[in-house]
């Protein structure tokens, strides 16, 4: 896919695989609206796809957050219609056990990995439709079934199903969700 010009949304672009993916983006010539938290990383990273050839912007952002979310969104529309979205932004943390994992723990993992996700394609999909075209990404894991991993395991799957109910909606129309199970990054 030629990503020359592209307005692509990417979520969780202040470190690890979303920076990569927001300066990789700039390199084929894309507008990248790099979402995050950290003003400080998503901007230092909007400059870093800037000098790699593409436009880089920051969206302050907390996907947990629907009204910083609807938010960040028409802040980045400002660049122009949203055509690409990847939903990056995820979290692992709390490695323990069911039974010792704090609920606030089990939920702030689901907020960010599931729940983020779903605020982001309810936000940017009226938009796609309406202009019959998009790409939706959903960065998942392989990894499943990790014992102490349950909350971060249980979000993963539900993220799958999310991305194949999404997918089946859109039959007929030409707008494409799907996910994607890179390696375990140490990021």
């Amino acid at each position: 896919m030629d990503l020359k010009n592209k307005i692509i949304l990417i979520t969780g672009a202040g470190s690890g695989l979303g920076k990569a993916l927001a300066v990789a983006a700039g390199q084929a010539g894309a507008k990248v609206i790099c979402a995050g938290r950290r003003k400080e990383r998503i901007q230092q990273t909007a400059n870093e796809v800037t000098k790699a050839g593409g436009v880089g912007t920051a969206a302050e952002m907390d996907v947990t957050d629907p009204k910083s979310v609807e938010k960040g969104v028409k802040e980045a529309e400002k660049t122009g219609s949203i055509e690409i979205l990847i939903n990056n932004a995820g979290i692992i943390t709390g490695l323990k056990a069911v039974q010792e994992l704090p609920i606030e723990e089990w939920d702030k993992i689901m907020a960010t990995n599931v729940r983020g996700p779903y605020l982001l394609i309810r936000a940017i999909l009226p938009g796609m439709i309406q202009r019959g075209v998009g790409r939706i990404v959903n960065i998942s894991a392989p990894i499943k079934h990790l014992p102490k991993a349950s909350a971060y395991c249980a979000s993963k799957c539900a993220l799958d199903s999310l991305t194949k109910a999404v997918g089946y909606e859109l039959k007929g129309v030409d707008v494409i969700i799907n996910a994607v199970e890179p390696p375990f990054l140490d990021t």
